[in-house]
């Protein structure tokens, strides 16, 4: 039996050899196993202080006094915060504090292991990932040159039989500085600043693999399915390598369960000597591997998630030599371009179409980033996917920057769907005629072993080969003979643009805007000309799919902005003396003002100035959150409507739309829906509100009411109204229709009412969608008799925001004279295993028609007597039914709030309220 264990070396420095002391070691799989991942025991130094020579620093008894331990290989950042340095690294600008020139020499990497290999198996290493170049040493000798160890997917595989010792073993990469202008690498490119380090680092950990004379290699399930999914055949493939010197017999045995389903499979073979056989199991030889009426695998608001599981068994005399398991979804994934309809489609090709299960469907998304520094923690992901689903989005896209694969298991479990591709503005996107040989043949091993390792993840949907770029047709070469290889199945894109290449033909999808546009912009189709370039624009934008693009800023709620953000840099956000107008604006590091050419698009002016025009002015950081709030509200609901709302347009349909961004990298006020912290601002709750399942919004450019059924199930017994609401909250008309029955992924125009005459300059639109006393969906808009008016001929460019017409901004300055509005509180909670659940009910009591406007609330940390700690007490992260909400007097709401019981930190749990007219309050809610 073959043993490793990885020691975690004493913390020694210097370059006087000493035997490493030992610590409690990690306990790795043992041999026939398949790949243990080597996660602990790593250690960093750079060689500055640790020296240049490999050959010393991979010796096992190498004192490594004064290096820094690590939890598991990652960037050199990474592991310098985790030892301390840099505290508070994102609070104000201290990011800019770190000294970068450390950075300019390489850093090493090192692992102390225990090795008793048997005297017939085989030990190999595989590297899977470096952000940077590296050499690599085992034990005093070089096994691999930085020439070809790089690229961040590369997974390269070394046979160190003959360097592994019984005993203590050393593991050394001498790592170079990563370069996304030279390397095919990872870089979150214009999302925020670069890390000090550029991420140079190991891209995720590598890993000891040990088998006897057979090792497996690229085992995977293909899926042929029946049209109606009544059954599916599957074609079970697996490489057996012989490493050794002669002929070897092998039984290989193969399982693949679910339920009730159990297939069990032996088949022997004989690999010839130093070679590779692949064994391909198909229902014509093997019936049982036809499943009939299999458990299908769904987006999680159209169905449930089964995963069948395979597990992969080959044996040489009887024994174990290795072993592999994976699981995968049983579904289908197909995509077409949309019928061009002579002299009204916008676009010359039509419009990219996802069909899952034979389920057309609007994706809706968010584009999502790493942490800056690469780190990675399951528990973060898993709320992230729960914040995901709360929006009622179905889908990431994850350009580059492709996270561990935990994440993508996920993925699998919770039913989100993974838009995967390569990133935009590096080497990647360089022509293949400016990439040197090398570099070529390391894009088609990153190809490769990407292909591979997405290919039975069912969330994983699609997969772009270019971004901001479509690929040349060498270039696209290397990337289809490699996802050909692979066996991939489902749709590749050319590009995340308007854009060919050709093999894979028209993209049909788009980018863009990314900055500030007015609700309207959303459901309004521009000044498009069809079928013709380049008169074919981005602007108009809820036609086709949009793979990235949003209003631009995002104002943080005042929880957040105090967690990074000094009070002199926050009034940077809001003082006009300090923004200067549209397209200028303060270099406040955290909205990063240099994101692209376009103009430096990510200051704070071009955002702010439709808001001082629209909403009115604001006096201070107080005034002006109750207009951002509002205002990112309304502009993000109505991205979310737009693309919904025109899906079934005949000529220009909405196929999908990624908001720009879900997440970033940092505490950030440019392109997100929720914070770095889970911060909730107001573009959250518009999303939200958007994301309903079946749900009743408003179309800005006609004035009409539309339904959208996003679920499953069809829907029936609808009922549909709408309220014109003044000012004074005289309700100036009612309309009320029947709803037709709705099929899933429907959505229909109900109502298209008038404003009535003599409405208030500012006004609010109430919509209702119910079925016999329960409401389904509620949706309230503040509106103006004066619209936003668009100059759609200065209004083209991708990376532009809206321009309006001189004067030509909505009046909703009537908001302002709204009276304080007198609203009733009650909270409560309880326990769910390890969740809190709080309710809390919120009344307007006012004896007078006075609506209580953006009503928000939030959960925080309270004491046993039921008040709120203060300070940073705002229990993070949370879920929401609905926030931000509107009621009128007599009115109430019953808002729902999910958490973990331990955020409360052993206090109670206590209800703070805010409103654009409701006095700021707060109520105990138990526990």
């Amino acid at each position: 039996m073959l043993v490793v264990a990885v020691v975690a070396a004493a913390a020694t420095c210097g370059t006087t050899p000493a035997p490493p002391a030992r610590a409690p070691s990690a306990t790795v799989a043992a041999p026939g196993t398949g790949p243990s991942g080597l996660t602990a025991g790593w250690k960093i130094q750079s060689s500055a202080v640790a020296g240049t020579s490999g050959a010393q620093i991979s010796r096992p008894d190498y004192s490594t006094t004064g290096w820094l331990p690590i939890e598991q290989p990652g960037t050199v950042m990474a592991g310098l915060l985790e030892n301390g340095r840099y505290p508070g690294i994102f609070y104000s600008d201290r990011l800019k504090t770190v000294p970068t020139d450390q950075f300019n020499v390489n850093w090493w990497y090192r692992e102390q292991l225990t090795v008793h290999p048997r005297k017939e198996g085989r030990t190999f290493l595989i590297m899977n990932g470096v952000l940077g170049t590296a050499d690599l040493w085992v034990n005093g000798t070089k096994v691999a040159d930085r020439s070809r160890l790089q690229g961040a997917y590369s997974r390269l595989e070394y046979d160190i039989t003959p360097y592994v010792r019984d005993g203590a073993n050393a593991i050394a990469l001498d790592v170079a500085r990563n370069d996304p202008k030279r390397q095919l690498t990872d870089s979150l490119l214009d999302w925020n600043p670069p890390a000090p380090d550029h991420n140079t680092g190991l891209r995720f950990p590598p890993q000891l693999a040990q088998a006897g004379q057979i090792s497996l290699r690229n085992v995977h399930v293909n899926q042929h399915n029946a049209k109606d999914l009544s059954a599916s055949d599957l074609t079970v493939k697996a490489d057996l390598r012989n490493d050794t010197t002669s002929a070897q017999r092998a039984a290989l045995s193969q399982t693949i369960t679910h339920g009730a389903t159990h297939v069990a499979l032996t088949t022997q073979v004989t690999v010839p000597a130093k070679s590779t056989r692949t064994v391909t199991l198909t229902p014509a030889a093997h019936p049982r591997l036809h499943i009939a009426r299999p458990d299908v695998w769904w987006p999680y608001q159209l169905g449930g998630q089964p995963l069948y599981h395979l597990e992969t068994t080959v044996r040489v005399n009887g024994q174990v030599s290795d072993r592999f398991a994976e699981d995968f979804g049983i579904r289908t994934v197909t995509s077409h371009l949309t019928r061009v309809v002579p002299g009204k489609t916008h676009a010359p090709h039509g419009y990219r179409q996802f069909v899952i299960n034979g389920v057309p469907l609007v994706i809706r998304g968010g584009g999502w980033s790493p942490d800056m520094f690469m780190r990675y923690s399951p528990q973060n992901i898993r709320d992230q996917l729960s914040y995901v689903k709360n929006l009622g989005l179905n889908t990431l896209r994850i350009e580059g920057n492709l996270p561990p694969d935990d994440m993508f298991a996920q993925m699998d479990r919770e039913g989100i769907l993974a838009m995967t591709g390569w990133q935009c503005c590096t080497r990647w996107e360089d022509p293949s005629s400016n990439w040197p040989e090398a570099l070529k043949a390391n894009a088609a091993d990153q190809a490769s072993r990407v292909a591979e390792w997405l290919r039975n993840h069912p969330s994983v949907f699609t997969f772009l080969h270019g971004s901001d770029e479509a690929p040349d047709a060498a270039k696209e070469s290397i990337f289809l003979s490699a996802f050909d290889a692979a066996d991939w199945q489902t749709p590749q894109v050319a590009s995340a643009e308007y854009k060919s290449s050709p093999r894979l033909g028209p993209a049909g999808v788009k980018e863009g805007p990314y900055n500030y546009v007015p609700p309207g912009y959303w459901w309004a189709k521009g000044p498009q000309t069809a079928g013709t370039d380049p008169t074919f624009t981005n602007a108009g934008s809820a036609w086709g799919f949009d793979t990235e693009t949003s209003a631009g800023n995002t104002v943080p709620t005042q929880d957040s902005l105090n967690r990074f953000l000094t009070t002199t840099e926050q009034k940077q956000i809001w003082d006009l003396s300090s923004t200067n107008g549209p397209g200028t604006g303060p270099d406040l590091f955290h909205v990063y003002p240099t994101y692209n050419s376009y103009t430096k698009t990510a200051r704070m002016g071009q955002y702010n100035t439709p808001l001082w025009n629209r909403y009115g002015h604001w006096s201070d950081m107080a005034s002006y959150q109750k207009i951002a709030q509002m205002g990112g509200y309304e502009v993000t609901r109505a991205q979310f409507e737009a693309y919904i709302g025109h899906f079934k347009d005949p000529a220009n349909p909405s196929t999908g739309v990624i908001y720009w961004m879900a997440n970033k990298a940092w505490p950030s006020l440019h392109w997100n829906l929720y914070n770095y912290d889970f911060d909730q601002p107001g573009v959250y709750f518009g999303a939200l509100k958007a994301g309903e399942p079946v749900h009743i919004m408003y179309d800005y450019a006609d004035g009409s009411i539309k339904v959208a059924n996003l679920t499953g199930a069809g829907q029936t017994g609808l009922t549909a109204s709408a309220r014109f609401i003044d000012l004074d909250g005289t309700v100036k008309s009612t309309d009320r229709t029947q709803v037709s029955d709705l099929a899933s992924q429907d959505v229909r125009t109900v109502l298209t009412p008038a404003v009535p005459s003599g409405i208030s300059r500012t006004y609010f639109l109430e919509l209702t969608l119910t079925r016999q006393d329960k409401t389904v969906s509620r949706n309230v808009y503040w509106l103006s008799t004066k619209p936003d008016v668009v100059d759609w001929s200065k209004t083209l460019g991708a990376g532009s925001g809206a321009v309006f017409e001189p004067g030509g901004y909505a009046d909703l300055t009537g908001l302002r004279d709204l009276a304080p509005a007198v609203v009733r509180v009650s909270a409560s909670t309880r326990r769910e295993g390890g969740d809190a659940v709080t309710t809390v009910t919120i009344r307007n009591a006012g004896n007078r028609p006075v609506p209580a406007v953006f009503t928000r609330a939030d959960v925080r940390r309270g004491t046993a007597g039921g008040r709120a700690l203060g300070g940073d007490d705002q229990v993070l992260p949370i879920t929401w039914n609905d926030n931000d909400v509107t009621l009128w007097p007599g009115q109430s709401q019953t808002l729902t709030a999910r958490y973990r019981a331990s955020e409360l930190r052993g206090g109670s749990a206590v209800v703070s309220v805010t409103g654009r007219n409701v006095p700021d309050a707060t109520v105990p809610a138990g526990l």
